[in-house]
């Protein structure tokens, strides 16, 4: 029985909120790493934790994906706005490694902004041609809330050399 006039704490509905970032997320799977990065477009952090998670020899291309897949998470959704987040796991085996990014989902004015490679020209930064580039394959989907779209994963496949 609580003492008049207080409340029972209710639980955090997103418990990953609490945490501050980056923070790391933990597998049961010893091949499987992940990361939650915040809104913030500062990639350090990122490149270090792929650094110690992927293989030295993939490391580089692995780093280059990863980060460039969180940028447009952070450039072209509610990811990059205050408080959004940007999930990145990574699932390395003998041969190869799985790059997985998921971001908020898109702003609610503004046109959908799905994953497309454009012409290579007009991009300011390398964004999706350097993902393409370097990986095997890529592909994305999005999480459907109802009527409405949700978080956004691109999914990359970069070889294990």
């Amino acid at each position: 029985m609580h003492p008049t006039g207080t409340t029972t704490p209710k639980p955090d509905p997103n418990p990953e909120a609490c945490v501050p970032y980056p923070h790391r997320i933990g597998f049961v799977q010893p091949h499987k790493h992940g990361i939650v990065l915040g809104h913030e477009r500062e990639y350090t952090a990122l490149t270090k934790w792929v650094r110690a998670v992927a293989p030295r020899r993939a490391a580089k291309p692995v780093a280059l994906v990863a980060e460039a897949l969180a940028s447009n998470a952070h450039k072209h959704t509610r990811s990059g706005d205050p408080g959004g987040t940007v999930r990145v796991v990574v699932d390395t085996n003998p041969f190869l490694i799985g790059i997985a990014v998921t971001d908020n989902g898109p702003r609610r004015d503004t046109v959908i902004p799905y994953p497309r490679l454009g012409e290579p020209r007009l991009a300011p930064l390398p964004g999706l041609h350097l993902v393409d580039q370097l990986a095997l394959y890529w592909e994305w989907d999005w999480e459907w809330k109802g009527t409405a779209m949700g978080p956004l994963t691109i999914r990359a496949v970069v070889e294990n050399p």
